[in-house]
């Protein structure tokens, strides 16, 4: 007579078998993706992107108090973050030194998210979204894609 099987010591889950690891296949990809070393590299990027954000809106809030349309304060105030991105990604983010081609792969990046940022912040106040939180959605839609654009394109490991 056939025995029943030994009781196990995890039932099984009515919702199936256990999701993995903590994180799920989301957070394994993003682990991955991010490399060694990757989760200093994020919170990094989110506290340089968070100083360049304030002076970047700071400069924004300025130009409009004084007056200046939301379109060309936010064209300006977008390139007076200049050098704490540059410098706050390439030498602590990153730690990329004086990485060849760097500058120019940035002034590339930062003159496409000029545009994109400069159209995005023209084209809500013309919807008649508050310049301010316009240019608060521009500045976080551009800063979603810039850890990926600055760690595979700007800052890319040598080798």
């Amino acid at each position: 007579m056939p025995s029943a099987p030994p009781p196990s010591a995890d039932p099984p889950s009515p919702a199936g078998p256990p999701a993995g690891p903590p994180g799920g296949p989301l957070g394994r990809s993003l682990g991955r993706f991010l490399g060694p070393d990757g989760w200093r590299r994020l919170v990094l990027f989110v506290l340089v992107g968070g100083a360049s954000a304030l002076v970047e809106f700071g400069v924004f809030m300025a130009l409009a108090a004084l007056g200046l349309v939301a379109w060309a304060a936010s064209a300006i105030s977008f390139v007076s973050s200049f050098a704490v991105n540059y410098r706050g990604n390439r030498d602590l983010t990153f730690r990329a030194g004086a990485v060849p081609g760097a500058i120019r792969r940035y002034v590339t990046l930062v003159a496409v998210n000029l545009v994109a940022s400069t159209a995005l912040v023209a084209a809500l106040t013309w919807c008649d979204v508050p310049g301010w939180i316009a240019k608060l959605i521009a500045m976080a839609l551009v800063g979603l894609v810039n850890f990926v654009v600055l760690r595979v394109w700007v800052f890319r490991p040598s080798g």
